[in-house]
């Protein structure tokens, strides 16, 4: 399976996660238009989410500063809503001997560089919360 396969699977799946717990969600499309890979909100809390979206089946993902910085970006559009989150969406593949792992981090500030994660791992950085 291709990257570009495995990067749309995860973001579709992570839609269908959000709609089953009540959240509108959608994939807003390719990475060449600079938008985050999925935006969910939810009315009733008002509330919007801006989520990047990593998949690999090696051991380590690398999630660049600006594609963390355009989530911020995008998020201040909209200030009709009170609560707007950052998140990280990262996923590990099922590889021989490696169980698939999918963790979600939402970001409380924009780090000083790009944000390493590796598997089997714990994360250790000061903007990241597990969502």
């Amino acid at each position: 399976m291709g990257n570009k396969k495995r990067g749309y699977d995860w973001e579709d799946k992570i839609v269908k996660i959000l709609i089953k717990k009540g959240w509108k969600a959608l994939r807003l499309g390719s990475p060449s238009v600079h938008l985050p890979d999925v935006v969910a909100v939810k009315d009733e809390q008002n509330t919007i989410v801006a989520i990047e979206a990593k998949a690999s089946r090696d051991d380590k993902i690398y999630v660049p500063l600006d594609e963390i910085t355009r989530l911020f970006d995008f998020l201040e559009i909209f200030g009709a809503y009170k609560n707007k989150e950052a998140v990280l969406a990262i996923k590990f593949l099922k590889v021989k001997g490696k169980k698939m792992t999918e963790e979600f981090y939402r970001l409380k500030c924009i780090p000083e560089k790009g944000l390493y994660f590796a598997r089997n791992t714990k994360v250790k950085n000061r903007c990241l919360l597990k969502w």
